[in-house]
């Protein structure tokens, strides 16, 4: 499946939905301000690793970017049914993988995230300390959350205490 393309109006766009400045974009990002500037002014290729870093930068908080069709161009909204993230993960255990809470419909879930989903997303080797999981869950925090909702749809993935197991079989378009 081809990855859909972002414009630059629909960069500058879903920052304005969030009321950031091309600074605040750029350091959520960690990328340099050049490089936004750039990228909104079409000085930048739109297939560029800028581009992926800002674009899921804006996913993370929340913009979803929607595909120009034969009536319409594209645009930007607001993410309306993703989970939000309650509690971020602090930790990475062994056996349990990677815990985090979310609110779903009124509800507190406590969420485990499978080690292996996690290390491939990440490509990691499974020696790294948690810092560097913790920063792979925080890269990709907006599209986990929408993998997380598709979990949540099936009632063999919630364990005996009510707690929402999710492994690798969601994450595999993120990777």
């Amino acid at each position: 499946m081809q990855k859909l393309i972002v414009i630059p109006a629909q960069i500058r766009a879903g920052r304005a939905l969030l009321e950031w400045s091309q600074d605040e974009l750029a350091k959520a990002a960690e990328v340099a301000l050049t490089s936004v500037r750039d990228l909104e002014s079409q000085k930048r290729a739109a297939d560029s690793g800028t581009a992926a870093a800002v674009r899921r930068t804006l996913e993370n908080e929340g913009i979803e970017f929607l595909p120009g069709t034969a009536q319409n161009g594209p645009g930007v909204r607001l993410f309306g049914s993703r989970p939000n993230l309650v509690r971020r993960p602090t930790t990475m255990t062994k056996w349990d993988g990677m815990p985090f809470t979310i609110e779903w419909q009124g509800k507190e879930v406590t969420v485990f995230l499978a080690r292996e989903a996690i290390e491939d997303l990440g490509r990691h080797t499974g020696t790294e300390d948690d810092a560097v999981y913790l920063k792979t869950f925080d890269k990709f925090r907006g599209g986990i959350l929408d993998c997380v909702r598709a979990a949540l749809a099936e009632p063999e993935n919630f364990d005996r205490q009510g707690n929402l197991r999710v492994t690798g079989v969601y994450l595999r378009e993120l990777a």
